[in-house]
């Protein structure tokens, strides 16, 4: 698909730090802005904010658990766990856990969780008890050095970027480790989402540019670079009603970046 630029979707008139974006509805996603401490459900399809809710310390990333339910790995080893309402945000219950946490994502109604110090990924049930880990000793080499971004695809994987390595790791569902995608195109490597079996979305920072990673072939491919208005992409979504993918930049700023696939 080729990509064509629409306006941009305004977040806050100050600049802030989106750290995350998670499409919630066909009109509406939810953003992390981590300066504030704050998490924001914003109109998808004007722009500006529904509705906000206070974090106990800067969110990292989001994800949702169900249609009513969205986790946040925020600062000092916590999950907060955020009811989505109506044009609403409520707080619900935090979940203290060992780890300093940044990537999260659920897969078979577990958490699946990223982490730096030291590096590793686990998978937690919803209570926090950890079922699998996969860490640089277990695999029997240095897989992970940041893994800072994870998505989890409908066909019951699990991806984790690593802009220290600037790899994608793909893991099934009890953490096995069944391959990794390294490209030139792919450097320091952040958001990824899945948009279908087999295809994924990859901002890579350094590069300005959105990569399609074709996880059966290996084959990545330049959708979107700086000819079209990225600078640092650090965060992205996708909605599939709308057909529009939405893009963060990295660091100060005040919009979300739109496009569009061409006819």
């Amino acid at each position: 698909m080729k990509f064509r630029r629409q306006q941009d979707l305004q977040v806050d008139s100050q600049k802030c730090n989106i750290t995350d974006i998670a499409t919630v509805s066909p009109t509406e996603m939810l953003v992390c802005d981590f300066d504030q401490c704050k998490v924001n459900l914003m109109d998808s399809t004007a722009g500006g904010v529904v509705a906000s809710v206070s974090v106990p310390s800067g969110p990292w990333r989001i994800c949702l658990v169900n249609e009513r339910m969205a986790a946040v790995s925020v600062t000092w080893n916590k999950v907060q766990f955020i009811k989505l309402g109506r044009g609403s945000l409520t707080l619900d219950r935090v979940l203290e856990v060992s780890k300093d946490i940044l990537g999260i994502t659920t897969l078979e109604n577990s958490l699946v969780t990223s982490c730096i110090g030291p590096p590793c990924v686990e998978m937690m049930s919803m209570d926090g008890k950890v079922k699998y880990t996969l860490d640089n000793q277990k695999a029997g080499r240095e897989v992970f050095e940041k893994p800072y971004f994870m998505a989890s695809s409908m066909d019951g994987f699990i991806y984790v970027t690593d802009s220290g390595t600037n790899t994608v790791t793909k893991l099934d569902s009890r953490l096995n480790m069944l391959g990794t995608y390294t490209d030139s195109s792919l450097h320091d490597i952040c958001g990824i989402i899945s948009i279908s079996r087999d295809q994924l979305l990859v901002c890579s920072l350094d590069k300005h540019s959105i990569v399609l990673l074709n996880t059966h072939t290996g084959n990545t491919t330049v959708l979107l670079g700086e000819q079209d208005g990225l600078k640092k992409p650090y965060a992205l979504t996708y909605c599939h009603s709308q057909r529009k993918l939405f893009v963060a930049p990295f660091h100060n700023t005040t919009h979300i970046q739109v496009y569009k696939p061409r006819p």
